[in-house]
């Protein structure tokens, strides 16, 4: 039987049963959850970084082997680099041994036409002149740059049996200073101790020797003079210019 009081608002009532440990429960059975799911995050994280670690160790690893590799190949290309210099150095320098070489050959053998030439002009003179001349005259560069050798080759033909006697002078003529200088052979060579070369020969005598120009000279030239000792005997004079050879 429900009694009414008259005058308040009345409510509606539930029996529920009293389970004390039903609160406890439900906190313990939270607090399990949140502990599986920090461990199972805690794991998953774990397993992720270590998966991580590992490829990041291979990545490593594979760039080390790579390194090594570049280097070794740096290593080999820089030995076949430096082995090519070596090979090109060395053909330079066998390229201008063969150059001075044949440089060389080429002098003697044109040394050796103007030799033929000389005696063949001796022996058999295209133009018929039996008389004396001049068969060639060369100038050498030393290793001192003021130092000079000279060669002068004087003939007679072969027809001819005379000996012949005279004299030769040898004049180098050029600058001074700016002014024309000219300088008599005994003045520029030791070797030489009077103004006239004296000429005895029957075919040929060759009048050679070094010289030595004085500082402030410009040479320009040459002038030979060749005089016979008898009354109707030859009168040569002949000017060449500065030409000189490489020795």
């Amino acid at each position: 039987m429900v009694l009414k009081v008259k005058g308040s608002k009345q409510y509606r009532m539930k029996v529920v049963p009293h389970k004390p440990f039903s609160g406890v429960i439900a906190v313990v059975g939270v607090v399990f959850l949140v502990l599986v799911t920090s461990a199972g995050s805690y794991f998953a994280g774990q397993y992720q970084l270590r998966q991580s670690l590992d490829r990041k160790t291979l990545e490593h690893t594979q760039v080390l082997d790579r390194v090594t590799a570049l280097q070794s190949e740096n290593e080999s290309l820089r030995m076949r680099v430096a082995t090519a210099e070596q090979s090109l150095t060395i053909g330079e320098q066998a390229s201008e041994s063969v150059r001075a070489e044949l440089v060389q050959k080429e002098s003697q053998i044109a040394e050796l036409k103007q030799e033929i030439s000389f005696y063949r002009g001796v022996m058999a003179p295209e133009d018929g002149g039996e008389g004396v001349s001049i068969g060639r005259f060369i100038l050498s560069q030393t290793g001192d740059p003021k130092s000079y050798q000279y060669k002068l080759q004087i003939k007679q033909s072969a027809a001819r049996r005379d000996v012949v006697k005279g004299t030769a002078t040898f004049t180098v003529v050029g600058r001074q200073d700016g002014e024309p200088k000219s300088y008599p052979l005994k003045e520029l060579s030791e070797q030489v101790n009077s103004e006239s070369i004296q000429l005895r020969f029957k075919y040929f005598q060759n009048i050679e020797g070094e010289l030595r120009l004085p500082e402030g000279f410009v040479p320009e030239g040459v002038e030979l003079s060749l005089k016979s000792s008898g009354r109707k005997g030859f009168n040569i004079e002949q000017r060449y210019g500065w030409l000189v050879q490489e020795s």
